[in-house]
């Protein structure tokens, strides 16, 4: 039996579930990319799709139709205040989600390989925190403000992504399937759901690497807005991946329990 466990304080100050939490701090990113996009294309069409890259030593502008990411949300007003806010709203949250996670993952024994899981929790946990700082920064951080410091942001942040899936996705299955114990049916649920977001953002990072160094070096119309579209997948990929915490934690709630008594009883054991 998992040591994991949820305790229900009576009384409370404070009581909120964490699927509650979870979903707020995914909804939010959501929303703000769609407006910034959205915004961007609809205020901003000529600004915002418009490109250089480097053809025959010329200064080439070509075709596009979209926006990139870093163009919606750093270039202009209100895109990028709607969502800077955002991202102090849910940067919070998500630095306790990834300490729950290390609970979550450090909650089952697994005999002798126990000590090297819990180091390889502990590495998720740093690395969803490192993910959260780099997205932070290459949000405030604009690529008109500070080129070199919102690319070396943005580099750190899609080698955490991807590490921090991997490693989540490997964790998951190997610890909760440790010692002959059978995943649940949410467990599997969440986990599937993982390796599907998993190996899409993958993908799709490297077919947007692909079309970046096609549009530098080459200037083809559109190829910028391909790159664009493969952000957006990957961006959503990213927070649909970490939405799977209001399944790993459906019964589980953060609790601020009431000073002046002393009571409390164990309710829920996951």
């Amino acid at each position: 039996m998992s040591n994991y466990e949820l305790l229900q304080v009576k009384p409370v100050l404070f009581n909120i579930t964490v699927p509650f939490v979870a979903g707020v701090v995914s909804i939010l990113p959501a929303f703000a990319a769609i407006f910034a996009v959205g915004w961007s294309v609809l205020f901003n069409f000529e600004a915002s799709t418009r490109s250089q890259c480097q053809l025959q030593g010329d200064n080439t502008s070509p075709y596009n139709f979209l926006p990139s990411v870093s163009a919606a949300i750093g270039d202009f007003a209100p895109q990028k205040y709607v969502w800077r806010i955002c991202m102090a709203l849910v940067s919070g949250p998500r630095f306790i989600i990834a300490v729950l996670y290390y609970g979550y993952h450090t909650s089952i024994n697994t005999g002798r390989y126990y000590e090297i899981y819990k180091t390889l929790a502990a590495t998720c946990t740093l690395l969803f925190s490192i993910e959260i700082c780099s997205l932070v920064g290459l949000s405030y951080v604009s690529s008109s403000d500070n080129f070199d410091i919102h690319k070396l942001c943005f580099c750190i942040f899609m080698f955490c992504v991807e590490c921090y899936m991997v490693l989540t996705c490997y964790l998951m299955h190997k610890v909760r399937t440790s010692n002959g114990r059978k995943l649940t049916s949410i467990e599997k649920q969440s986990l599937d759901y993982k390796k599907k977001l998993c190996v899409v953002n993958i993908g799709t990072f490297i077919l947007a690497l692909y079309f970046y160094y096609s549009h530098t070096y080459y200037c083809g119309d559109r190829t910028y807005s391909y790159f664009a579209v493969c952000e957006y997948i990957v961006i959503f990929s990213n927070i649909g991946f970490h939405s799977t915490a209001m399944l790993d934690f459906k019964s589980m709630a953060l609790v601020v329990p009431d000073p002046t008594t002393h009571h409390q009883s164990q309710d829920y054991i996951l």
